[in-house]
């Protein structure tokens, strides 16, 4: 498996693989208001915009040219997009992917002492397992139900 950064022409894919993994996974849990609120943010043109502005990068995980799994890192510390195809759950791909999340902060932004993200209760579990703690009980808006979370990038 190899993961790399994602550039525009690749971006089409990715957020098509979002929405397959959020449409499994996610929306059975929201209302139609949150579904549209996530349709909404994963917009082709609205993400393009963010990449180039810089506001968000997106990697990649590709297992030959296949493209199974795939991370946001918006304003340089928040996880805003963790998605891996459900063939390829439990091999550790997301798991990597956060590493490198972490990586790309200590790296670019050394002074930030955390990194954070807004959950799904699908992946609270997960994000608890690489050492995210819970900030408070979930919330909702637009309706999204999330779990806002951190993870302190001193261990």
């Amino acid at each position: 498996m190899q993961i790399c950064k994602l550039r525009e022409d690749h971006l089409r894919d990715a957020l098509e693989l979002v929405w397959e993994v959020f449409d499994e996974f996610e929306a059975p849990d929201y209302e139609e208001m949150g579904i549209k609120t996530f349709q909404h943010f994963i917009e082709f043109h609205a993400m393009r915009d963010r990449l180039e502005k810089g506001e968000m990068k997106l990697w990649g995980c590709y297992q030959n040219s296949y493209l199974v799994g795939v991370m946001a890192l918006r304003e340089g510390q928040h996880i805003s997009l963790l998605f891996v195809r459900k063939r390829f759950h439990h091999l550790g791909i997301a798991s990597r992917l956060v590493r490198i999340a972490i990586s790309d902060v200590k790296a670019q932004r050394p002074e930030i002492p955390q990194i954070t993200v807004n959950s799904s209760p699908y992946a609270v579990g997960f994000y608890e397992a690489v050492g995210f703690k819970a900030l408070g009980p979930e919330e909702k808006r637009d309706g999204i139900r999330y779990t806002p979370m951190r993870r302190s990038l001193e261990d």
